[in-house]
């Protein structure tokens, strides 16, 4: 375990944070590198340059937040540093988390076992038929029983980007797709379809966001969509009949 390169994303000003993973890691035996996050509110002209608007308006529906900006090029450089310097796995984590207090055994069981080929691997979700799935299409297939979980593949999104596992080959594929900036960093591991990253979770998951830190992304007002022009609706209901479609033939090949 040791071994693993694990990094924790951390903005300067966000001292409690820091704190209380400061805190919590040692606690589980875990060694982690705190890493500078991107802030949203010092956004530079070249941090701006790969956001498509047009692009997210069509695909996420709405204009990204800063923020939003922001939290993608954190993940996206812990990527390009893994390619870098030739990291086979890292654990990415984000600095409001709980962790429960097997994680660290879990941690050991997928990593002496090289298969299944995951490429990323989520320990926590933000969709409730994801953490809770009612039928077999969310529950995906469960692919190996582990002492602290159970090992499954979906076809459905996943929506949570706070815990992750990432093989090499994860972050090369996803500095590929991820050139370009239209969506959430979460919402664009989740486009399985297009970057070939099929999601790979662990129930019950290990890990959640501890609410009483706050949202570092911010809230967007109630009912942003109604001004839009009838040309822009269009054009999202387009979208997103073709993300079906293909999505669709995508987990059919499969």
């Amino acid at each position: 375990m040791s071994e693993l390169p694990i990094f924790v994303i951390n903005l300067a000003r966000d001292e409690q944070r820091r704190a209380h993973m400061q805190q919590l890691l040692p606690q589980l035996g875990l060694r982690a590198e705190f890493v500078p996050g991107v802030d949203g509110r010092q956004l530079s002209s070249a941090d701006r340059c790969a956001y498509q608007p047009a692009r997210a308006l069509r695909v996420y529906g709405v204009p990204m937040l800063d923020t939003e900006i922001a939290c993608y090029l954190s993940h996206y450089r812990l990527w390009q540093r893994m390619v870098r310097e030739g990291l086979k796995v890292a654990l990415i984590l984000e600095d409001d988390l709980e962790i429960r207090p097997d994680f660290p055994q879990l941690l050991e069981e997928l990593l002496d076992d090289p298969s299944p080929s995951w490429l990323v691997l989520r320990f926590e979700s933000q969709r409730s038929r994801v953490l809770n799935p009612q039928n077999q299409k969310d529950r995906g297939k469960p692919l190996k029983i582990l002492e602290a979980g159970t090992l499954f593949e979906l076809n459905i999104h996943v929506l949570g980007g706070g815990a992750y596992l990432m093989r090499q080959e994860g972050a090369r594929r996803l500095l590929d797709y991820g050139r370009q900036i239209f969506m959430p960093l979460d919402q664009t591991m989740d486009r399985f379809w297009e970057n070939g990253i099929v999601p790979y979770v662990i129930r019950p998951f290990p890990v959640t966001q501890r609410t009483t830190l706050g949202s570092s992304i911010g809230e967007r007002a109630a009912g942003r969509h109604r001004n839009y022009p009838l040309s822009t609706r269009l054009g999202r209901q387009w979208q997103r009949w073709l993300d079906a479609l293909r999505k669709r033939i995508f987990i059919l090949l499969r």
